[in-house]
């Protein structure tokens, strides 16, 4: 690999006994390699994304690899020139994403999940005259930046509400569906949902939208992939790739995401340059005003605004 970073990304669904002592290890591991991102441990399993050097990462994989819970983990791997995380978390969460499911009653049951298309079948179904639907189980930020073709699109800003937007979905429980993310980790659930709330003909594409993208080339894929790092968006279509996002202030069409400096907002957005310095980073009027005031506070008492963070993974 050319590059001198290594990225992971990946996922696995299984029951694990003791995610307490498994979050130690892992963060020993990552801490002792000096890797950097975000790991999630859950009862119900584990969920990451991780950079470091290319040896380091190789270490880390053939480490867990060696756990007998996640000697078939599949990775999303890629490159970059640069570290694209700022720190190292390593957490305890309730579920490794959340649906949300469990508030309403009891949680989706993951053996009801969907059976794969892969992405070269999935290529082929899109090249057919075959009715299909596909639905995008990402939020709406990430849906901004790059999506497939005429998909679905819940508007939903937070996986947690995909159980709303699939009970008043107006199409019929016959229909062909597909459920795709980025990786695989939300469709996956997503795809259970929908069999257990009555949707008969249900797939997930295996691997998500990365791998579609390896695999596939990425046709029919309209625009960028966000992803929860430094970078924020990746090419996916090698075909024919195309721009869908358009700055909020100007409308010009740009895949350029930026996080709004004002802390009561923090929202991504997409804005070109020149936008952003007469804007001052931020994503519409009211911002501007807020920060203006907050710049001339902090001159005035001689403190430091308050840089924006990265996203964090869901």
């Amino acid at each position: 690999m050319s590059k001198k970073y290594k990225i992971l990304l990946y996922y696995k669904y299984i029951k694990i006994d003791d995610p307490a002592q498994l979050r130690v290890e892992q963060k020993e591991l990552c801490q002792r390699l000096n890797l950097k991102g975000r790991v999630l441990i859950a009862d119900e399993g584990i969920n990451g994304t991780l950079a470091g050097e290319e040896a380091a990462v190789n270490e880390y994989q053939a480490v867990t690899e060696s756990n007998p819970y996640f000697s078939d983990i599949e990775w999303k791997i890629s490159a970059a020139d640069e570290q694209v995380f700022p720190k190292l978390r390593v957490v305890l969460r309730d579920e490794i994403v959340t649906l949300g499911a469990k508030k309403q009653g009891p949680d989706v049951a993951l053996e009801n999940k969907a059976y794969y298309i892969e992405p070269e079948e999935l290529l082929t179904l899109l090249e057919s005259n075959e009715e299909l639907i596909l639905i995008d189980a990402r939020n709406d930020y990430e849906v901004e930046v790059g999506k497939f073709k005429n998909a679905l699109i819940p508007p939903i800003r937070n996986f947690r509400e995909f159980p709303g937007f699939v009970n008043s979905l107006p199409i019929s429980k016959d229909a062909q569906v597909v459920t795709y993310c980025t990786g695989g980790i939300r469709c996956e659930k997503a795809s259970a949902y929908l069999r257990e709330q009555g949707f008969s003909n249900v797939r997930q594409l295996h691997g998500g939208i990365h791998d579609y993208g390896v695999k596939a080339g990425g046709k029919y894929f309209e625009g960028e992939m966000f992803v929860f790092d430094k970078r924020l968006h990746v090419p996916v279509n090698q075909i024919n790739p195309s721009v869908t996002a358009h700055c909020v202030h100007c409308e010009l069409a740009i895949t350029r995401y930026i996080d709004c400096p004002v802390l009561t907002c923090d929202s991504l957005f997409s804005c070109c340059e020149p936008c952003e310095k007469a804007q001052l980073g931020a994503c519409s009027t009211d911002c501007q005003e807020n920060l203006a005031v907050t710049i001339s506070q902090s001159m005035d008492t001689g403190t430091d605004s308050t840089a924006p963070g990265l996203p964090v993974a869901l």
